[in-house]
């Protein structure tokens, strides 16, 4: 009786998630110490692959997890990340924290999300939760020089997200910005509009200059450099993107299509296009360069270029991680190509009388 009472106890305590090293150890039929180095990738253990294997199917089974405080005290890390955005509400950055979320679980790691603005009041936030020794790395989304320059002086590990300093010994992951524009520009063309206009926000970013070159490069591509049109740099606001749009399609010459910086931007022409009575997509065509969910619940759908978000996200965090644990990084950085262009409601043929 008492051997069955303690029988049911232990598989009550591993379907909660208690087994312990002693356990897994036990189900592999090997030393603590052996599951130990093997489950923390220990380079020096020397064990033949099927042991390693056995091990980690024992502890998958039983659901163990390391205890990461103890493991931390050990090594003298967290194992804990940080991704350091400048908004949490931006959908673009929702799907690649997702991404690097799922990374940091696949390899044993936590992550926290770190929202930093430009404002005084959070300039050494990011700089405090690496000094204490919360995490062992950043993921950084912000091109800020003072929060790169003072991460880099704590010899913090750093991978930037869609973003490239060129600075020396700079690791990060990046979209190829130049060829979504470029596709953009490409769909456009093939439904016959000549008049394609670029609509930039006021960023001056990493991905917002590329984005302006791809669009640059797409017209000549298609052979249309002389008909290139710019329009003012829009602020991140609906209501500017409206208004900023209003004014360029009130104009005699207005263009047949327009590549928007991002959706917000596409979402603001077509408003200014309905309350000028043009129609779209029959007398204006609109492709966003960034994707999300937003996109097909707007009225008419947004058609857009497809970027590789969540793959973005966790190739960051991989390489991240991949630099935590001391394994060498390939010497050029990653760069993902678009998935497509997505055409929804917003884009068709260019109008017969244009």
């Amino acid at each position: 009786m008492a051997d069955e009472r303690n029988k049911g106890l232990q598989d009550e305590k591993l379907r909660w998630g208690g087994a312990t090293l002693a356990d897994v150890a036990e189900r592999a039929e090997v030393s603590k110490s052996t599951v130990s180095r093997a489950l923390s990738d220990d380079p020096t253990l020397n064990i033949r692959e099927e042991t390693r294997l056995r091990i980690k199917a024992a502890a998958d089974a039983l659901g163990y997890r390391p205890n990461s405080n103890a493991r931390g005290l050990r090594l003298s890390r967290s194992w804990c990340l940080a991704f350091v955005v400048p908004e949490l509400q931006n959908p673009v950055f929702g799907q690649t924290i997702d991404g690097a979320h799922r990374a940091a679980s696949e390899r044993g790691y936590t992550m926290l999300i770190a929202p930093v603005d430009y404002s005084p009041a959070q300039s050494e936030f990011a700089r405090n939760i690496v000094q204490g020794s919360r995490v062992d790395g950043v993921l950084n989304t912000l091109e800020r020089p003072d929060l790169i320059a003072s991460l880099s002086a704590l010899k913090a590990r750093m991978v930037l997200v869609n973003r490239q300093t060129g600075a020396e010994g700079e690791h990060c992951v990046l979209l190829d910005n130049i060829a979504g524009a470029r596709l953009a520009v490409r769909e456009l063309a093939a439904l016959g509009h000549r008049r394609i206009a670029y609509m930039p926000s006021t960023s001056t970013s990493w991905v917002s200059r590329r984005r302006r070159e791809g669009y640059y490069l797409g017209m000549e591509a298609v052979g249309l450099s002389g008909e290139a049109m710019e329009m003012p740099p829009c602020e991140a606001d609906l209501a500017a993107a409206e208004a900023t749009a209003a004014a360029v399609l009130s104009q005699p010459e207005r263009p047949t299509a327009i590549v928007a910086w991002n959706i917000l931007l596409a979402v603001g022409v077509t408003r200014a296009a309905r309350r000028l009575g043009v129609s779209i997509p029959g007398d204006l065509s609109v492709i966003s360069l960034n994707d999300s969910s937003a996109a097909e619940m707007m009225t008419p759908q947004v058609s857009a270029v497809r970027l590789p978000l969540f793959r973005l996200g966790h190739a960051a965090a991989s390489l991240l991680i991949d630099l935590i644990e001391g394994k060498p990084a390939s010497g050029e950085p990653p760069i993902l190509p678009p998935e497509g262009v997505i055409l929804r409601e917003t884009t068709g043929p260019i109008p017969p009388a244009r």
